[in-house]
């Protein structure tokens, strides 16, 4: 389940995070433990913005947003509830069937947000919750999916998940990787992609934080 004895704690509070493990549950436990990573580095990266008083996240992302801003954006991936587990576990090359199945995770986010109990979560936190988990994997030179959104039309909080989705992918150990990626060889890898996959301010960020990774 992809919790901690915080987001437990909120989980009582609010009433929605027993139906949130539930959904998570079903998930291979590399996917979980991806979610949980994501969710700390792309955390990382909003509160160094924060401190830094860097763009006007209060006014984006709204201020009951830094109460669960770890959570959320662990539940980026929620959509992959729906991938058959065949899918999600393939070791090998993937069809563009399953290639489109995939890429599908992030519409149906909303379907997975959509039936969750949510009354007592305020809405702009939903609101920005199914932003992060439908607009990730967009390109900030418009290049990407679901929508094909460029530059700041995408969601500053999918923005921000979108590298520390790419950077977990490239330092994870996956089995068929001959060697593990470093975290200097990710940062150049990631800094290679400013203005093309990623913010260019935002990569500058991401780079100024990494040692809290």
């Amino acid at each position: 389940m992809i919790t901690n004895e915080r987001s437990q704690i909120k989980g009582a509070e609010i009433g929605c995070f027993p139906t949130l493990d539930a959904l998570c549950s079903t998930l291979p436990r590399n996917v979980r433990m991806h979610m949980k990573r994501v969710g700390r580095y792309a955390d990382v990266i909003y509160r160094y913005m924060l401190e830094n008083n860097m763009g006007d996240l209060e006014e984006h992302m709204g201020i009951e947003y830094r109460q669960y801003s770890e959570e959320i954006f662990a539940l980026h991936d929620i959509g992959r509830h729906f991938i058959p587990f065949e899918i999600l576990n393939k070791v090998g090359g993937l069809s563009e069937k399953e290639k489109q199945i995939i890429k599908d995770h992030t519409v149906n986010a909303r379907k997975a947000i959509g039936s969750i109990y949510i009354q007592p979560f305020p809405d702009e936190i939903m609101r920005q919750w199914e932003s992060i988990a439908v607009y990730h994997h967009e390109r900030f030179d418009g290049e990407g999916y679901p929508e094909g959104k460029k530059g700041e039309e995408i969601p500053i909080g999918a923005r921000i998940c979108a590298i520390a989705d790419t950077y977990d992918g490239i330092v994870s150990w996956k089995p068929y990787k001959k060697k593990q990626t470093s975290k200097e060889e990710a940062v150049c890898i990631i800094e290679k992609e400013a203005g093309g996959q990623f913010q260019p301010e935002l990569v500058k960020i991401f780079k100024a934080c990494t040692d809290r990774f």
